[in-house]
């Protein structure tokens, strides 16, 4: 269901009361206002009289949650799990903090970045409230709710008395040795909430980030299947994603099928495509992509550059993927470091190329790496390539168009930038259309005037998202209608963009002409993208016109 920005921040009081018994079921209080509990009472939404005279009260403590580290176990890097033996206490920071009285608020603090929190109440010295802490942060402001329960937010709480001075609370991961007993699984959405918030503050330690609003969604129902209608509001959520219509991520968390919630590099890299979304841009079509793909170049750059930032936010080099297979845990992953078998055909259709080059350009020099890794950029240069030249690339949205930008940046030094992007086989990019990578160069046609017609050629058998499947034309406006079309025996469709912007698309998933047209702006430069779908082996043809009557 999708539910508006505006009404999702705008009704806080009435979700935290459903929060509340979200976090509860079987839990108990035990009844010492000193000790840590991730419980609370079932019935703290019914507000009750004060017993005794009003006393206001200095309340203090520490609100903390279960880290388990995700673990690859076997070489190559494929197998492992989450490694509940080895969980760490962490501090939930920046989170709302309340104390109420039925649903009315008594007193509200934010934590500190150890998780301590200091707030002032007024109620009966008998009187029954509830402390609870959000899975909700201030700045930046991003908050997990439960997509299966009616968008309530996540928190951990417990049942106080009027008068408390001191209570902790800790959210724990719930997990019984071999399944989780879901009343006490709490940990989850303050494990999801810190990613992000680690991931945010990395940002703005270096800049002033306008950071937009941030809902994610994760349920224990939320699972990798698409059953029914692929209703989110059941948990079908297809995978962890980053939904740009909704502008929300969704995380997996159904035991037994898929758990994101403790992969944090997977949590930072869906938060990454927000971060493009919202203050960079992405022409990524999306879709299947696995290691070793020959991909259309912006998916390339979209899925390595999501997996670099996790590395380099986090920051850890290992990126681990945790799931269940036949019944016991599993993980894949992968290190940013070390190229491996992952990577047969490196390129700029590669993620793992990309990514690897990415990591490279911030990190340091290893000895390892010294003969081509000299580059060492700092997290605000990157900050403001991603904000500036390729936000408004008047070409897609590739590792090209990156290093093109990059290239531009005060004190970066481009000799250095082209041998480390050798390494990866990519060439010495000189424009932001890929010029000085052939191969990323053949990818765009350059249409002189109008009118203009072309043949080209595509390759079937591979899914749509790949670079044999895709062809760019570059093209001015007229300040007129512009009429594109494009034919093939094969079901093709086509869009053109300009700066990222759709301005026209056809895909009737039909085989013969798709045609669209759309109002062009003067010497404004739109990029034309042809995509064909053919799912058997084999080239084929097709024609495209591009007309201004």
């Amino acid at each position: 269901m999708y539910v508006s920005r505006k009404s999702v921040w705008g009704r806080t009081s009435a979700m935290l009361a459903l929060a509340l018994s979200l976090t509860m079921f079987g839990c108990t209080d035990n009844g010492n206002d000193d000790e840590p509990d991730g419980g609370g009472n079932p019935d703290a939404g019914v507000p009750e009289p004060d017993a005794g005279p009003p006393i206001t009260a200095t309340l203090t403590g520490r609100v903390t949650y279960d880290f388990v580290p995700a673990i690859l176990t076997t070489t190559p890097i494929r197998g492992g799990m989450l490694a509940f033996a080895q969980t760490s206490v962490r501090p939930v920071r920046n989170a709302a903090v309340q104390v109420m009285r039925g649903t009315t608020v008594l007193g509200t603090a934010t934590t500190d970045e150890d998780g301590r929190y200091q707030l002032t109440y007024t109620a009966g010295t008998g009187a029954n409230l509830t402390l609870a802490t959000l899975a909700k942060t201030t700045t930046p402001a991003i908050q997990v709710e439960d997509n299966t329960a009616r968008n309530a937010i996540w928190a951990v709480s417990a049942t106080i008395t009027g008068g408390t001075t001191s209570r902790d609370l800790h959210a724990g991961h719930g997990w019984t040795g071999s399944s989780y007993n879901p009343s006490q699984r709490v940990a989850a959405p303050f494990a999801i909430l810190d990613s992000m918030y680690t991931a945010s503050r990395a940002f703005l330690a270096v800049r002033t980030v306008p950071f937009p609003p941030l809902k994610v969604n994760w349920s224990p129902n939320n699972i990798a299947e698409r059953n029914n209608s692929g209703d989110t509001s059941t948990g079908q959520i297809g995978t962890s994603h980053f939904s740009p219509s909704e502008n929300e991520v969704y995380v997996l968390g159904k035991e037994g099928a898929d758990t994101d919630e403790f992969d944090n590099h997977v949590i930072v890299h869906e938060w990454g495509h927000y971060f493009e979304s919202n203050l960079s841009r992405s022409d990524n079509p999306g879709g299947q992509h696995i290691g070793g793909d020959v991909l259309d170049p912006r998916i390339a750059f979209g899925e390595g550059y999501g997996n670099a930032l996790s590395a380099i936010l986090l920051p850890d080099p290992l990126y681990v993927d945790t799931s269940w297979g036949a019944g016991r845990q599993t993980a894949f992953g992968f290190d940013m470091e070390t190229a491996a078998a992952d990577d047969p055909t490196p390129s700029v259709f590669s993620e793992f190329s990309v990514m690897r080059l990415l990591y490279d350009i911030f990190d340091a020099s290893s000895a390892a790496e010294a003969s081509y890794d000299q580059v060492n950029i700092g997290l605000g240069t990157l900050y403001d390539v991603l904000v500036g030249p390729q936000k408004t690339t008047p070409a897609l949205t590739t590792i090209g168009s990156f290093i093109h930008g990059l290239k531009a940046q005060p004190g970066v030094n481009a000799a250095t930038l082209d041998t480390l992007a050798a390494h990866y086989q990519i060439g010495s990019i000189r424009s932001a259309f890929g010029e000085g990578d052939t191969q990323l160069a053949a990818m765009y046609t350059t249409v002189s005037s109008l009118p203009y017609n072309a043949n080209g050629t595509l390759k079937g058998g591979k899914p749509s998202n790949q670079q044999q499947q895709n062809r760019y034309y570059v093209f001015n406006g007229t300040g007129r209608t512009v009429i594109i079309s494009a034919n093939s025996t094969e079901d093709v469709g086509i869009q053109a963009l300009q700066q990222g912007t759709r301005a026209g698309f056809a895909d009737d998933f039909l085989r013969g002409t798709e045609s669209f047209r759309f109002s062009s702006q003067a010497d404004r430069q739109y990029v034309l993208i042809v995509t064909g779908f053919k799912d058997s082996t084999g080239t084929y043809n097709y024609s495209v016109s591009i007309t201004s009557p």
